[in-house]
């Protein structure tokens, strides 16, 4: 996906549609009249990634011609991801915004990004579809699913666990019922001795208040919408505990109806969309870490672990995450799952911490949209 820099673009978001206070936008000459569902299984605004949908949303209905229509669908309300993309390779679904791990249960493939410890940096995050691993992901959504992906999308950098108290080592952790959103991360969760529980964000709240957890392995901006159950987060850099990335897809069979200027247009507004998404989770982390900071373990909030309180979970998980994806890949992908790690920790060795960016984004005028 194009990456665009700075503040420009971020100030840019902010005019042009009633979201973001600007005026109208006229539709343009060749585009059809579209109505599109958008499937998600994360929280509406100020959710970081529910903004960037919105935005879609008023983009599309703006410059498409009158009755043109997007519909968000969040918290799993229309499909679970895993569900949303199996109906978008069979027609039924417009387009998704969707968690590699969480889809993994439809394609185990796209579970070997989610490993721990590889994509460290930010820059190396934003590699991802440019390495030969991301490249052979995405070729497979439209070979092997029916599905035109967009690119991939930033989860979030400061992925971590919430709990009920604070969940740091292994101690704290061991025996505990740990929500995960995808069967990869279990094997993160039983290296520390914990029980995982795949479950959709929209399950999580009940399951908090009637104990079925005791914690969750979610995005910060997941977290601050359970931040009253869970009060404890704890977050170890980038992808030391556990990684994910969102991907953006649409259904071949209904793309390809749709004329080339329309065609056009949506991919143009999906990746400004995606780019406006990673900037809103950028921008969130920062925010909730500030406005949340724990400054030692004992305090409810937001606490980052060092190095040395890290490295224990870290240890901990060793190879259990490729071991577990070589078990339930075909023999064929074994090499992928090593190429990953590779390539990845390459990326990460040569893009350093401060190198991207985002990394230098003006968070201003995010302020207002994420706290809704």
């Amino acid at each position: 996906m194009l990456r665009i820099s700075g503040s420009g673009l971020a100030l840019a978001v902010l005019a042009g549609v009633a979201l973001f206070g600007g005026g109208p936008v006229h539709a343009q000459d060749g585009l059809q009249k579209v109505t599109i569902r958008v499937s998600a299984d994360l929280p509406p605004p100020p959710h970081p990634t529910a903004i960037a949908m919105e935005w879609f949303k008023e983009r599309v209905e703006a410059t498409f011609p009158a009755g043109s229509e997007v519909r968000n669908f969040y918290a799993g309300s229309l499909y679970k991801d895993a569900d949303a993309m199996a109906a978008m390779g069979e027609g039924n679904l417009e387009m998704g915004w969707l968690l590699a791990g969480k889809t993994a249960s439809v394609d185990p493939w796209l579970g070997i990004i989610v490993q721990p410890g590889v994509l460290t940096t930010v820059a190396a995050v934003h590699e991802l579809e440019n390495l030969e691993t991301g490249k052979m992901l995405l070729e497979r959504l439209r070979k092997r699913h029916g599905i035109e992906p967009f690119g991939f999308a930033d989860l979030s950098f400061a992925l971590g666990v919430g709990g009920k108290e604070r969940l740091l080592t292994l101690e704290s952790v061991r025996s505990k019922k740990i929500r995960t959103f995808a069967a990869a991360i279990n094997p993160v969760m039983e290296s520390w001795g914990a029980n995982p529980v795949v479950m959709g964000f929209g399950d999580v709240p009940s399951a908090l208040q009637s104990g079925v957890l005791d914690g969750v392995i979610t995005s910060i901006g997941g977290w601050r919408a359970i931040a009253e159950q869970t009060p404890y987060y704890t977050i170890a850099g980038v992808g030391t505990i556990t990684f994910d990335s969102y991907w953006v897809g649409a259904s071949q069979d209904w793309f390809k109806g749709l004329n080339d200027a329309t065609q056009k247009k949506i991919r143009e507004l999906m990746l400004e969309a995606m780019q406006r998404q990673d900037e809103a989770s950028w921008c969130n982390d920062k925010f909730s870490i500030l406005e949340y900071e724990a400054k030692t373990p004992v305090e409810p909030g937001v606490y980052q672990a060092s190095a040395s309180e890290a490295r224990p979970l870290q240890d901990a998980i060793g190879n259990s995450v490729a071991d577990f994806l070589k078990k339930d890949l075909p023999d064929d992908a074994d090499a992928w799952v090593d190429r990953y790690v590779k390539e990845g920790r390459a990326a990460s060795s040569h893009m350093a911490p401060g190198s991207d960016k985002l990394e230098s984004l003006d968070c201003g005028p995010y302020r207002a949209l994420l706290k809704g």
